[in-house]
């Protein structure tokens, strides 16, 4: 009696303690981990963002640290009001290495979601002291930080940022010493003679902060031939000279720096947020919040990705465990925050090491159901596959029945789903994607209806007559499903004017006419499909994976694994975006050179229709909203180079660079252009030489390429010149009539060049003296076969090489076998990836013998339980 009171007992404390365990890690994932803050997950009041769960914020992936967090307490699950002090933010410097290695560490900090430059330390190699110029209150970008090997020729130039040309003038007679200028703007500001296999360094004031290091060029060596000199750099650094200042009190958007130090930076709202439903809020900087059109309250950091650039949106970051994304926690998966319908999920089931086994990475998704963007049009089925919006199919509204892509194992992409207004006029189209334009034919007399034609790469394939309020609706056959909308485009009023026909629409859907299939056994990546239907795709990993340390891995297409190079298995998942999903880019159309005080007209457009109301920026002048044409003038006053920019709620920004020219250098400003635009050794290129303002080809014009002169121009403006030498040159003209004009283009060496992948382990657990195999599969990424000599480094030491020859685009395996004598955890290394595995004393007992005893142990146990009952 006694034993079974103490068994139930027993049972009884672990069930309390599972359930208590439970709630605990229950309470800790609510409180922070996902990037999106919902009503309806039962997510605590009090929540933060960390640079673990949000890629908004800087994170060093190597060593775990993480720089800023912002923490939200609100009053309750409904209530849409952050009060005044309940939003803090703080954020503290973090060490992090030069990529010149050689160079050591310096230190950064996030900051509103952007990434700082803080202070030089004592590891920083090229700075004579430590320079914290966050203890001023100073941040400033680091502009370049890159270890890439160039070779620069005499006569041409290291282009840099902010204006800064780092000019090779000349190497010396021993070939052991070149002679360098800094030109900031076309004004010399430094000259130095600097030395192989050492750094020029450029100091400077910054704020109030003295010789501070800007600018640091590492020459790794100089050379002077009979008819070539040229220097190799290897490493560039450089930081802006234009800083952000902070003092207490100071207010960042709705923020308020609370209190800052060498240590850290806080702010806190000095005024209550309103959480109103469908807006994106400005917090501070680039950071917002965006809030779900949706009576449940849903909320999240974004950062404003509509600029130009590369994003990687990551998941949240683990550490040697099993994980579950969503999009939830994963910004890279579709989301739909106003209907809270994400589709996609990747797990990890279980987690050996740094091995993930084959069949132990699951990725699931299912179909829902979404609105337009127009939303009259009601909701088509939608489904996030492999991290990108995908279109499964129609519900029956005004224009379709229902249809099913993915019944048929098939999907297409969503080009466009836009409710932007947008006018156009007879006679220009709107572009659409795949080749297709949708031409404004003719307004008919009364005003009411319009002609329209719908042409794909120059052709004509329908025509339709539409009324205002009407849609345009095209099908076609997509996949095995015949004659669906591919192009639906809302009409919302014709005009007609004695002057102008115009057209106005607000509503725009289109979908690819390629789709891809998805068949049970297909791969993608290092999935495959193991089961798909019209309810649900699922993958899972047919291989193992390993995370090996420093490495980029490629799960399915664009979605990866990022591992630290570090000996903790620190990794998430992420995607590379350019733009902003659905934004429509703004486009600039002006002249790239202008004349100063003579009036110009700026055209703003997107997709072709032109763009009303866009605010238009002359380099810091406000020249003002677009008219109804998409068009505003300006009259520059100026001369200089300025960016012109357009921004309108809705779109991505546009911006392009124009140069204004005085009157006295109209007509002798000079441009010089090159074909083929990317030069190879050995290229013959065509060097044209035009009239800046107009493009008029220019004759009798000397041409020059290093500083020596390889023909004249003749009546067509042009001069050929066979391209020799891998590096940066310079380009330029000499003519008495003309001011002087350059360009430094990079010619690319033909060579091979070697990328690895897929680092395997077998064993990860072994035994003394037992062999362990490990292999990697290297390739051949650039333009010539070579040969290559593959290493296998254990803990450092070279135990194997193995030689290989590679054409252009060849890839190898190739496959080591070593036996380690000693017990303890190795490192091996093949080229840039890493791994680790373990060895354990031989216990002399082969596997089957100690099978087979626990097999006779565990029969004992048994015959002894049923012997005392």
């Amino acid at each position: 009696m006694r034993r079974h009171i103490n068994l139930s007992l027993l049972v009884s404390v672990l069930i309390i303690t599972a359930i208590f365990l439970a709630a605990t890690a229950t309470a800790q994932n609510n409180t922070t981990g996902n990037r999106i803050w919902s009503a309806d997950e039962n997510l605590s009041l009090q929540y933060t963002w960390t640079a673990q769960s949000y890629s908004g914020f800087y994170f060093d992936l190597d060593s775990g640290e993480g720089s800023e967090t912002l923490t939200v307490s609100l009053q309750s699950s409904s209530g849409r009001t952050i009060p005044a002090g309940a939003l803090e933010y703080s954020t503290t410097p973090i060490n992090t290495s030069f990529d010149r290695s050689d160079w050591g560490s310096y230190q950064v900090i996030g900051f509103m979601a952007e990434r700082y430059f803080a202070s030089y330390t004592d590891n920083s190699q090229f700075a004579d002291d430590d320079v914290s110029l966050m203890s001023n209150g100073q941040l400033t970008r680091v502009l370049v930080d890159e270890d890439t090997r160039r070779s620069v020729f005499a006569g041409s130039a290291i282009v840099l940022n902010e204006g800064y040309r780092l000019n090779v003038v000349e190497v010396d007679l021993n070939g052991d010493s070149v002679l360098l200028n800094l030109v900031k703007d076309g004004q010399v500001v430094d000259t130095a003679i600097i030395s192989g296999n050492s750094d020029y360094v450029y100091e400077a004031e910054l704020g109030t902060q003295q010789d501070v290091p800007l600018i640091a060029v590492h020459f790794s060596n100089i050379f002077r031939g009979t008819e070539t000199n040229a220097v190799f750099i290897q490493g560039i650094f450089q930081i802006s000279e234009s800083y952000v200042e902070i003092e207490t009190g100071d207010r960042f958007g709705r923020m308020e720096i609370r209190s800052f130090s060498e240590g850290e930076i806080s702010m806190e709202n000095t005024n209550s947020i309103s959480l109103t439903r469908g807006n994106t809020i400005p917090v501070m900087g680039k950071l917002q919040f965006v809030v779900a059109d949706d009576s449940i309250l849903r909320f999240g950091p974004v950062v404003d990705t509509s600029q130009p650039g590369s994003y990687e949106l990551r998941g949240t970051v683990v550490e040697g465990e099993a994980y579950t994304w969503t999009p939830l926690n994963f910004e890279g998966f579709y989301y739909n925050i106003d209907e809270g319908v994400g589709t996609e999920s990747l797990e990890i089931t279980e987690l050996n090491g740094r091995t993930i086994s084959s069949g132990d990475l699951v990725y699931r998704s299912v179909p829902q159901q979404v609105s337009f963007e127009y939303s009259p049009w009601g909701s088509f089925s939608v489904i996030g596959f492999l991290a990108e919006k995908y279109f499964a199919g129609y519900v029956e509204n005004s224009f379709t029945g229902n249809e099913s892509l993915l019944s048929g194992g098939q999907l297409s992409r969503v080009l466009i789903d836009s409710d932007s207004r947008a006018s156009l006029y007879t006679g220009s189209s709107l572009v659409l994607g795949e080749g297709y334009r949708l031409v404004i034919e003719e307004v008919d007399l009364d005003g009411s209806r319009v002609l329209v034609r719908l042409d794909k790469d120059g052709s004509e394939v329908d025509t339709g007559v539409i009324s205002s309020g009407g849609d345009y609706v095209y099908e076609a056959d997509v996949g095995d499903a015949d004659s669906i909308p591919v192009i639906i485009v809302h009409f919302r009023e014709i005009f007609r004017g004695t002057e102008t026909n115009a057209v106005f629409v607000e509503g725009i859907f289109q979908i690819s006419e390629n789709v891809i299939d998805i068949e049970s056994g297909e791969r993608f990546g290092r999935m495959e499909i193991s089961s798909v239907s019209s309810d649900e795709i699922v993958m899972t990993s047919d291989r193992s994976i390993t995370l090996s340390r420093d490495s980029s891995i490629s799960v399915m297409d664009n979605v990866m694994f990022m591992v630290a190079d570090s000996g903790v298995v620190r990794f998430y998942p992420y995607v590379s975006v350019t733009t902003a999903e659905d934004a429509d880019p703004l486009e600039i159309n002006i002249p790239k050179a202008l004349a100063q005080n003579r009036s110009v007209s700026i055209e703003v457009t997107s997709r072709g229709a032109a763009v009303e109301n866009a605010v238009v920026m002359f380099g810091n002048t406000e020249v003002g909203n677009t008219s109804a044409n998409g068009t505003i003038s300006f009259t520059p006053g100026e001369a200089g180079t300025f960016t012109v920019t357009a921004e309108k709620e809705g779109f991505a920004p546009g911006s392009t660079e124009v140069e204004v020219i005085s009157p006295d250098d109209l007509s002798r400003r000079l441009a010089i252009d090159i074909s083929p635009s990317e030069v190879n050794v050995g290229d013959n290129i065509s060097i044209a030489v035009t009239t800046l303002i107009d493009g008029r080809p220019v004759g009798d014009v000397e041409v020059l390429y290093d500083g020596r002169l390889v023909g004249t121009t003749g009546t067509e403006g042009r001069v050929n010149h066979t391209a020799m030498d891998a590096g940066m040159h310079r380009i330029s003209t000499s003519s008495d009539q003309y001011l002087e004009a350059e360009l430094n283009i990079e010619v690319q060496g033909p060579e091979a060049r070697y990328s690895y992948s897929d680092l395997t382990i077998e064993p990860l657990v072994a035994e003394t003296g037992d062999d362990v195999t490990i292999s990697a599969s290297i390739r051949n990424i650039g333009t010539e076969t070579g040969e290559e000599d593959v290493q296998l480094l254990i803990d450092g030491n070279v135990m194997a090489t193995e030689q290989v020859i590679l054409d252009p685009g060849q890839e190898e395996t190739v496959n080591f076998t070593v036996s380690m004598d000693e017990a303890g955890i190795y490192n091996a290394s093949i080229g840039n990836l890493n791994g680790t595995f373990e060895v354990e004393e031989g216990r002399g007992i082969p596997a089957a013998g100690i099978a087979m005893g626990l097999l006779v142990v565990v029969i004992a146990a048994v015959w002894i339980l049923r012997k005392r009952s």
